[in-house]
């Protein structure tokens, strides 16, 4: 069985997309398809339309929002659904790691905030990278605390060995151009 799981369609105007989801039925019908109705909706958004409501596809939140000059934008953000998944993975994972050699830790973690920027990082997610990034690093240090039990290791030397092993988050993509940007 095969699900056509996400997917998004975007117009102008309303009575276009009213007019495709009429037709939308009956041609996914032919393929065995159903429509989802509890999950299906036209919802405006736009610099014209003015509504508060947002909504979230394939790990994002789309809101309507201004730039820094007041020209309408559509914002992006990691959803918070899938933030909070995040991190109780990675606390679960970090609870593993308690007797494991410490390089062998920060190289991991250093592929898992690469894979999360690739991925999250977007134009105007910045934000929510580093969220993501400042809870690894704080739950990190926790963590090698629980292990050290005589103290020895303090904050400064905990930060030398994470900024060693893991790079600052950054944006990978270009969401607007269709572009990669370039770092």
């Amino acid at each position: 069985m095969r699900y056509a799981d996400d997917f998004l369609i975007l117009f102008q105007y309303e009575n276009e997309a009213q007019k495709v989801m009429q037709a939308l039925k009956p041609r996914l019908g032919n393929f065995g398809l159903e429509v989802a109705e509890e999950k299906t909706r036209i919802l405006p958004i736009g610099r014209f339309k003015g509504t508060k409501e947002d909504f979230d596809f394939l790990g994002f939140t789309f809101y309507n929002t201004k730039t820094r000059t007041g020209k309408y934008r559509l914002g992006v953000r990691t959803s918070k659904k899938k933030l909070k998944a995040k991190k109780q993975a990675a606390k679960a994972w970090l609870n593993t790691r308690l007797t494991k050699p410490l390089a062998e830790t920060m190289k991991t973690f250093a592929a898992v905030i690469r894979r999360h920027c690739n991925y999250y990082g977007v134009n105007g997610n910045y934000h929510s990278i580093r969220i993501f990034w400042k809870y690894l690093q704080y739950s990190t240090y926790r963590m090698l605390n629980r292990r050290d039990q005589k103290g020895i290791f303090r904050y400064e030397k905990y930060l030398r060995v994470w900024n060693y092993y893991i790079t600052e988050p950054h944006l990978t993509t270009d969401i607007w151009n269709c572009g990669q940007m370039t770092v």
